[in-house]
């Protein structure tokens, strides 16, 4: 099963295919996980060490690119972590081909003559060299596939001008020219590869996302060429295996056995070397504990987090009197109103995300009359729930601390009447959890 990822103090956080996004003010923090993904379904097996070599290879094509345009990155906090510029993304996959290969090889075959408007001489057959390398852009979509698409549709949708397009052209161009450049003396050539733009802050065109790794590009060795042989070490294997397996999308997403498992980390692995020149170095700690020690080292968190749940917007006072306790405290915190009458599905929801947190967490739960809340908040969060009812007289008190201190067996809350004191306990706990 894939690690849980939350990082609560980073704020809320986005989920892609394989990496879990988190924006705070002019910065985003970007987090490579395990996942893989093929034909746009998330496979249920990580795979050992994915996020690192992923990460680590951008960081290195960043560096040896940052003379043809800038990237977005600021820094790199764990083997993991990037934190980049926010930037406006321009919603087009830049995609650059130097050889008929995968989907346009199989169109080719189909009677196909042109891909993204592009046209494609004939004569050509499967992994041949193109005549000189050429941009078909597709669509950037959130969900389902993305789809070809043209310079005159990119203009006439005005994602970009003219100009604009001309200047994202020469510069993915470059980019792939200075990749295979490298690569030559690696002895592997890059087949293919996916890039991402943004405007910055300035307005200035920035490369983000990624660059030429094994999940945006793919690669062969010139051994195997010599030999007659097309190997893909990359994720083209693992689409490849389900291909062959009748999975291409649709239906039941298959299970990757070990031995599968163990021959794509080896071919991540086997690239991350090829291009770097060094082995993937030995951690003292595993992702994602090592993530979580490196984040608090660098200050970027302290390693707890109070989430407080209110039955009713009416009930923000107690908030309020809370707040200034945890801060001082130094204890993050997120309020959300999540009825456990009104709108159980959503506090559910609530409670199993924050489940997943990999930092310590304490929930206070803050509710009138009839205190529902704190039970299914005890009933369904593996954290310490702290109960805090909220009345309005004395008749209202007694209703609310009975139905509060009357939980179900096996439903563990604790009652402090005083919003003040409710604070302090979840600092107190989450200090000791903390340890």
């Amino acid at each position: 099963m894939q690690p849980s990822l939350l990082l609560p103090e980073l704020g809320t956080r986005r989920q892609g295919k394989v990496r879990d996004i988190y924006e705070k003010d002019d910065q985003m923090i970007l987090v490579a996980s395990d996942r893989l993904s093929i034909f746009d379904c998330i496979l249920r097996e990580p795979i050992f060490d994915k996020g690192r070599i992923l990460t680590e290879l951008a960081l290195f094509w960043f560096e040896m690119t940052k003379d043809i345009i800038p990237n977005h990155v600021i820094s790199h906090p764990d083997p993991n972590v990037m934190v980049v510029k926010k930037c406006k993304p321009i919603a087009i996959e830049v995609i650059v081909r130097g050889y008929i290969v995968g989907s346009m090889w199989r169109d080719y075959e189909k009677g196909a003559r042109q891909k993204s408007g592009v046209p494609i001489p004939e004569g050509l057959k499967q992994n041949d060299p193109l005549p000189s390398p050429i941009v078909t852009p597709t669509t950037k979509s959130d969900v389902g596939h993305d789809e070809d698409i043209t310079r005159e549709q990119i203009i006439a949708q005005k994602l970009v001008t003219s100009e604009e397009w001309d200047e994202i052209e020469r510069t993915a161009l470059s980019l792939y020219k200075r990749g295979n450049e490298l690569l030559a003396k690696r002895g592997m050539v890059m087949v293919d590869t996916k890039y991402e733009f943004g405007w910055d802050a300035e307005g200035q065109l920035t490369l983000i996302d990624e660059i030429h790794t094994p999940d945006s590009s793919r690669f062969w060795f010139q051994k195997d060429l010599e030999k007659k042989e097309v190997r893909f070490p990359d994720k083209e294997f693992v689409r490849e295996w389900a291909r062959a397996g009748g999975f291409t999308g649709s239906g039941e997403v298959p299970s990757l056995p070990e031995d599968v498992q163990k021959k794509i980390h080896l071919g991540y692995a086997e690239v991350y070397y090829a291009i770097t020149g060094q082995p993937l170095r030995e951690e003292a700690l595993h992702f994602p504990k090592r993530m979580l020690y490196n984040l608090k080292r660098e200050g970027m968190i302290k390693g707890a987090f109070a989430l407080i749940v209110l039955g009713s917007e009416k009930d923000m006072s107690h908030v309020d009197k809370m707040a200034p306790i945890l801060r001082e405290g130094g204890i993050e915190f997120r309020a959300e109103v999540a009825s456990a009458h009104k709108n159980p599905r959503a506090l559910l929801q609530l409670l199993d995300t924050f489940n997943e947190s990999l930092e310590p967490v304490v929930c206070i739960s803050i509710a009138g009359r009839s205190n529902a809340l704190s039970g299914v908040c005890a009933a369904n969060s593996k954290w310490p729930v702290i109960a805090c009812p909220y009345f309005h007289d004395g008749q209202d008190y007694l209703i609310n601390i009975h139905s509060t201190l009357q939980m179900p067996s096996k439903t563990p809350v604790l009652t402090v009447i005083d919003p003040q004191n409710a604070a302090l306990a979840a600092c107190r706990i989450l200090r000791t959890m903390e340890r």
